[in-house]
């Protein structure tokens, strides 16, 4: 948020530093202004026009069919945050903003910016959900609704960034055959442990409707014969198994701790002997250190969505050991470095 508020100049930055600025009244509309202009770039397709080629404001409005005043208006803004460069009434994609806003692009978020819109709503409604109101549960939207293509698709493009390096972090079981994949949604996790180790195969576990954009996105990627999706709510469905390897990844932030408990004890029973769980998430900072902005955000963001918070590493080692789960070894990924891997073994002590 301080991106647009930063001082640009040695005036600015003094005010900023001193406390001679208001620095609240500041933050509060620019972080709308960073959201909502970055949302509306992808939107109304004018990043996706952009990464084709150059375009001045007329070609922009006549073929996005924009009004002229505004659509200039938010150009500043992109060129002002580095988004977009400006050479003789040309417009283009920065280089940076090729590399995530490019559809076309291995590295693309735009699904993911574009969804971002449906969070308004949420962080709207904060006063009343602090005042003790019910929060939102944005993953009870009906199987067929549009919600589910947008939200799995955007996190489909944040989970392609940091797969191969989690496959490559994971210890696999001697011989492992078999994957078991919780909450998985888009599958590109399973997927790309699958592709390291040949002999794998995997069962997605999740929502209808995001078990549903979940298989297109697995087919599209040639991969439907090594990874399989299954319809169900994780905490009530019959896992099956027995699994070697079980993935339980940016899943428990959106449960509660009894739920929690209630998942780990399900997944020990359908592990092997000697079996491991993996767990990714994002963990909260020891409580007598300065929370982090990032890490604090996201914890209040799960609770108006889910009504669950971001848990301690404490609080994950006592609910393994509970489980019947070893201690487990922590991971740190360079690619997501807010968020930490844990792996564990089944327990041989029954």
């Amino acid at each position: 948020m301080r991106l647009i508020i930063r001082g640009d100049t040695l005036i600015e930055r003094i005010a900023l530093r001193t406390n001679l600025a208001p620095a609240p009244a500041f933050e509060s509309l620019s972080g709308m202004a960073l959201s909502g202009v970055l949302i509306a770039s992808t939107r109304l397709g004018v990043a996706a026009r952009l990464a084709q080629r150059p375009a001045t404001i007329d070609e922009l409005t006549a073929e996005l069919q924009l009004n002229h005043e505004p659509t200039r208006l938010l150009l500043d803004c992109l060129r002002s945050l580095g988004y977009v460069d400006c050479r003789q009434d040309q417009y283009s994609l920065s280089r940076r903003t090729r590399r995530w806003l490019t559809r076309a692009s291995p590295t693309s978020v735009d699904h993911f910016v574009t969804g971002c819109r449906d969070y308004w709503q949420y962080w709207s409604n904060l006063p009343e959900v602090v005042r003790g109101g019910l929060e939102f549960n944005h993953h009870a939207a009906e199987p067929h609704d549009p919600y589910w293509r947008e939200y799995i698709t955007g996190q489909f493009e944040l989970a392609r960034l940091s797969a191969p390096e989690v496959a490559k972090k994971l210890r696999m079981p001697a011989n492992a055959r078999t994957l078991l994949d919780v909450g998985g949604g888009h599958g590109w996790f399973a997927a790309e442990v699958c592709r390291r180790y040949p002999r794998l195969r995997a069962t997605v576990i999740d929502l209808p409707g995001s078990a549903r954009i979940g298989r297109e996105i697995i087919a599209d990627a040639g991969m439907s014969h090594r990874v399989e999706h299954r319809d169900g709510d994780a905490l009530e469905i019959d896992l099956r198994g027995p699994y070697d390897v079980v993935l339980c990844f940016n899943l428990i932030h959106h449960l509660k701790s009894t739920q929690i408990m209630t998942l780990f004890d399900k997944i020990n029973a359908a592990l092997r002997p000697g079996g491991s769980l993996a767990v990714l998430d994002l963990f909260t900072q020891p409580r007598d250190a300065r929370p982090d902005a990032a890490t604090s955000c996201l914890g209040l963001f799960f609770y108006l969505t889910s009504g669950t918070e971001t848990y301690s590493p404490e609080q994950l080692r006592d609910w393994l050991r509970e489980a019947g789960f070893e201690a487990p070894r922590r991971v740190r990924l360079r690619r997501i470095p807010s968020q930490t891997l844990y792996q564990s073994t089944k327990s041989s002590i029954s």
